[in-house]
């Protein structure tokens, strides 16, 4: 199979990096901006630096991995071509565009899927299949990204969404719905930055603690912060009515046992690295739903829920209150 990678940076490459060592990948082509950045991802995996209509023009299927402001013009062409899509997350960078574009592959019956490589992880994968013998009652969801640097106040008024909830939480949020198998009617917010300057800014958000309210009356947490001072932590615990299982957690999780002290080993130091293995499982994944093996495991549908709850939390957030998804456009069945 002839595969395009649309963005050589981090993400891109990675991805260009696990497919060229794929046998299943007779070529490979490479689309950037930067033609050298291009070139030199390409060249290490024996592949092609390519413009992006040639890409298209050669690719049996594409993997999206440019900026979210970029996604939206290039998996338009992509389905134009009756290409096999795999966009990184969120599908786009708006809402209404999130609605127009899960509309249109909703109508075409297009084949896109949207880059949630959680759903790919070992340990959630199993957690998910331990506790889906019984109802889940809560699912906790913890992300700690390694300490950011305190960026400057943003001009302009706030945006729909926040960008840590957009690009960061959005897997979470996902996480939620295919963890209980319900979806999310109701998101309330807290959240804050470490000063504790501009707290209704959205764009400020450093830390936050999010509770959702499910379908099924089941209740999700997250708790969510760019501050950890020692690495990367991605876990997951569900408790339903026959088990109590966690996800995630191993000797490189950057959090020292207070009741067992032990000398900490390497810990993970940002997502590509914890979740390479996921990565590797998706595209492959990916692959065999394209040869028509098996069902997409995630859709524009997952994609436009996942931002839909990122706007309502955004919301939540800014007004103070509990925000129902029933007041953010997009839902099944409904239009703009």
């Amino acid at each position: 199979m002839k595969v395009a990678v649309i963005g050589a940076g981090s993400m891109g490459g990675m991805h260009a990096d696990l497919l060229g060592a794929m046998d299943e990948v007779d070529g490979l082509f490479v689309v950037d901006a930067d033609a050298s950045r291009a070139d030199e991802v390409a060249t290490r995996n024996r592949g092609t630096a390519v413009s992006f209509d040639d890409a298209v023009a050669r690719a049996d299927a594409i993997v999206i991995a440019t900026p979210p402001e970029l996604h939206r013009s290039a998996v338009d062409p992509a389905l134009d071509a009756g290409l096999h899509v795999l966009c990184e997350k969120p599908l786009t960078d708006s809402l209404a565009s999130t609605i127009e574009l899960t509309e249109r592959v909703e109508r075409d019956g297009a084949h896109l899927e949207v880059g949630f490589q959680r759903r790919h992880d070992a340990g959630y994968l199993a957690a998910r299949k331990a506790a889906g013998e019984g109802r889940i009652h809560m699912v906790r969801l913890t992300a700690h990204d390694p300490l950011v640097p305190l960026r400057e106040a943003t001009p302009g008024p706030p945006p729909e969404v926040a960008g840590s909830f957009r690009d960061s939480s959005i897997h979470d949020f996902d996480m939620a719905r295919w963890l209980s198998g319900q979806e999310v009617r109701e998101v309330f917010v807290q959240a804050g930055r470490r000063d504790g300057s501009r707290p209704d800014d959205p764009r400020e958000i450093e830390t936050a603690v999010i509770s959702m309210r499910l379908s099924g009356g089941s209740l999700a947490v997250l708790d969510q912060s760019w501050l950890h001072p020692t690495g990367y932590d991605n876990r997951i615990e569900l408790i339903s009515e026959t088990a109590a299982v966690t996800g995630g957690l191993s000797p490189r999780t950057p959090s020292w046992h207070a009741d067992w002290p032990l000398d900490q080993p390497q810990t993970w130091n940002g997502f590509l690295d914890r979740y390479e293995d996921a990565y590797r499982a998706e595209l492959r994944a990916f692959l065999a739903c394209c040869r028509g093996e098996r069902e997409p495991t995630s859709s524009a549908r997952d994609g436009l829920e996942a931002m839909r709850i990122a706007v309502a939390a955004t919301r939540s957030h800014v007004e103070h209150r509990p925000v129902s998804l029933e007041e953010i456009p997009g839902a099944a069945g409904s239009r703009l």
